[in-house]
């Protein structure tokens, strides 16, 4: 028999990154694809390709595409621009975001996977939730996970499935599996970070998402929590890091650091205080016992913090992917006949 074909839809390097962990660990039973989130259609080919789009994962020549596409590139990945011009029918997709979920996969079978942080639910995503419009003029990530169009979603933690829940994405589907990425914080290996006994801001590219902030004045009270300690900055991907330079240096004493590259992990291991705004990294400081500051309220953190199983989720993820694939039935008939599925809701 003709192997089967998934398709995964990713954005950011975050999100490439996970699902290429999951699809390492399937059956070489697949072919696998990977291409960037999409809608269908020439409005939103066109809003891709035209530029307008290039401060999201939408855009083509976004930051996070082109780091994406670096990544499978060097990993030796198959892309399939929009699932379409490799002429290939998919038997299943795997999803990070369903804020946009292409419509010729209607009946697809269909699988979602938290990527990590989800944005705090706004009066506009409550508004877009009650009258039905489409989620992803939300203009942030409140709403993903909520959109009940997968078989079945992968929760990193329990407070998340409670949270998708309640927006609308029914209970029965979601599973409580941790994720890849987020699911073995405590074994973060700081080796080669010199640094340490620091405060550590990872900042969030509000301004680029199109929100309102005040940057000088976060950096600011920024100094005021530091009280003397050195500070070390790691800039969001996404930002324009001359403009974020800038308004550092001309506001902080002088041994600052400002680190745009590399991955912050080892850097949340080596600090004493982890300030952040939206970002998902704030679990790795909250899992590490870090003093933290975020948006977010701690309690709140602590309920959705992710499951910690030693790095185990993609490959359950996997294993559950591998048994629905072939299953004929809905994904809520495959939990409730699947052991191993059952077990984790």
């Amino acid at each position: 028999m003709p192997k089967k074909n998934i398709l995964c839809i990713v954005g950011s390097l975050n999100q490439t990154s996970q699902l290429s962990q999951i699809a390492s660990f399937l059956s070489q039973d697949y072919n696998i694809y990977y291409t960037q989130v999409y809608g269908n259609g020439f409005f939103y080919k066109f809003m891709a390709e035209s530029g307008i789009f290039d401060n999201t994962v939408l855009g083509v020549g976004s930051s996070f595409i082109k780091a994406s596409k670096e990544f499978l590139k060097s990993n030796n990945l198959n892309y399939d621009y929009r699932g379409e011009t490799l002429g290939i029918s998919y038997d299943l997709v795997i999803m990070s975001t369903d804020l946009i979920v292409p419509s010729k996969f209607k009946n697809t079978k269909k699988i979602w996977v938290q990527e990590g942080m989800i944005d705090l639910i706004t009066p506009l995503s409550y508004w877009i939730r009650k009258l039905n419009l489409p989620l992803y003029l939300s203009g942030n990530t409140s709403l993903n996970g909520t959109s009940n169009k997968a078989d079945i979603f992968f929760a990193a933690s329990k407070g998340y499935k409670k949270y998708f829940s309640e927006l609308g994405t029914d209970e029965n589907k979601i599973l409580c599996t941790g994720v890849p990425n987020f699911d073995d914080i405590a074994n973060i290996n700081s080796n080669g970070f010199e640094y340490k006994d620091y405060v550590l801001i990872a900042t969030s590219d509000i301004r680029e998402l199109g929100g309102n902030e005040n940057r000088v004045d976060f950096i600011q009270k920024c100094v005021k929590i530091a009280n003397g300690k050195r500070m070390i900055f790691k800039p969001h991907p996404n930002e324009d890091i001359e403009i974020v330079s800038k308004e550092i240096i001309e506001n902080t004493p002088k041994d600052t650091l400002i680190i745009p590259k590399g991955d912050i992990s080892p850097m949340i291991k080596n600090c004493d205080i982890l300030i952040t705004q939206f970002s998902s990294t704030v679990y790795l400081g909250l899992v590490l016992g870090k003093k933290i500051y975020s948006y977010f309220e701690i309690d709140d953190l602590k309920s959705k913090c992710p499951i910690q199983n030693n790095g185990q989720s993609a490959k359950i993820i996997a294993s559950i992917v591998d048994d629905y694939i072939n299953f004929e039935g809905s994904g809520i008939n495959f939990i409730k006949q699947n052991e191993k599925a059952a077990f984790l809701l």
